[in-house]
């Protein structure tokens, strides 16, 4: 696997340490006070405007997130002992009596949920249901943003904020562009369900940038599942991305087997030849699976995009989000002949 640029993290990394040992303490004194940093109200809603080229979208709320989702026990996906070697590397399905987590954080529809988390354990692969196994042809279009914390305009001037730079999230390489249509893949290893992580990220990038390709991805799950390497071909803002992923959660509503939540939270680190020493950038991925038919899916993705460390915003946002984007998909099983 390719290794960062020498001299491109390791002192970025230190003060990102030691910016985070400052956030949790000063974090765990204000949820203990009751103190809470003050925000601006008056921006939960925006027109699509001025984040692409000649779009048009429809602007979320930030009061009223992802779609109406019903708050129920859960499930887990066990693991019999055929598998257990497998299983010590992948995450499966939370399980509860009733709502919490993941679930019960969507279904308050509100941004203020969508924190990133502070203190991480690195994840194992995430495990998906059965249903989702095989090939889609997948038609992305983008519904609309907010911003829930900061004004518009102050958010705006941070150009490294995740999203605003074409390849800045790099599976939804450039937000705004709508329709986006390529195929997805879960494959299954020993009876559990996987996402095919190069194949989706190959895909999405093509069907995001009309001149841009991936064209090597270096992943190796078995070692190390959280972290992976792209070279891109055709970008301007990207050569290579190194990206690392600090926390998964997911749930599976025990009385609904045809829904299904995960949350991804990743830092991408970006490299091109404009901007050698790379630029980093932390987001989250909340998806929603709702099958809607033996062939058929629909998925919710909330991206929640925030300040780095180092950012002069960051004191102001701390583990909130300062934009959040919101996309719809609908999946259509690729029959064997087409694949």
């Amino acid at each position: 696997m390719a290794q960062p640029a020498r001299g491109s993290l390791r002192p970025r990394f230190s003060l990102v340490v030691g910016a985070a040992v400052a956030t949790a303490a000063i974090g765990a004194l204000a949820r203990a006070t009751g103190w809470t940093l003050s925000s601006s109200s008056s921006t939960n809603c925006w027109r699509r405007e001025g984040l692409g080229r000649n779009r048009r979208a429809v602007a979320i709320r930030a009061g009223s997130l992802g779609e109406d989702i019903q708050i129920a026990p859960q499930r887990r996906i066990l693991c019999s002992g055929a598998v257990a070697g497998l299983c010590s590397q992948v995450s499966t399905p939370a399980a509860a009596d009733g709502p919490s987590g993941l679930q019960q954080r969507l279904a308050s529809k509100s941004a203020e949920q969508l924190r990133s988390p502070i203190f991480n354990i690195p994840p194992r692969q995430q495990i998906f249901p059965q249903w989702l196994e095989g090939t889609w042809q997948a038609r992305q279009v983008f519904a609309g943003f907010v911003f829930p914390l900061l004004p518009r305009e102050r958010v705006m001037r941070e150009v490294d904020v995740p999203g605003f730079k074409t390849c800045s999230i790099i599976d939804i390489a450039d937000v705004g562009k709508s329709p986006v249509e390529f195929d997805l893949r879960w494959v299954s290893r020993q009876g559990i369900v996987l996402e095919d992580v190069p194949f989706n990220l190959k895909e999405s990038v093509r069907g995001h940038l009309d001149k841009g390709e991936v064209t090597r991805v270096d992943y190796e799950p078995e070692k190390d599942p959280n972290r992976l390497t792209l070279a891109i071909r055709g970008s301007r803002n990207a050569e290579r991305v190194e990206l690392f992923v600090n926390s998964r959660d997911s749930e599976a509503p025990k009385d609904n087997p045809d829904l299904f939540f995960t949350s991804e939270y990743r830092r991408q680190v970006t490299f091109s030849s404009r901007v050698v020493q790379g630029y980093s950038g932390n987001y989250q991925h909340f998806r929603t699976f709702r099958r809607s038919g033996t062939d058929s899916v629909r998925v919710n993705v909330l991206t929640a995009c925030y300040v780095d460390p180092l950012n002069p915003l960051y004191f102001e946002a701390i583990d909130k989000p300062v934009v959040v984007f919101s996309h719809q998909m609908n999946l259509t099983r690729r029959s064997p002949a087409e694949i």
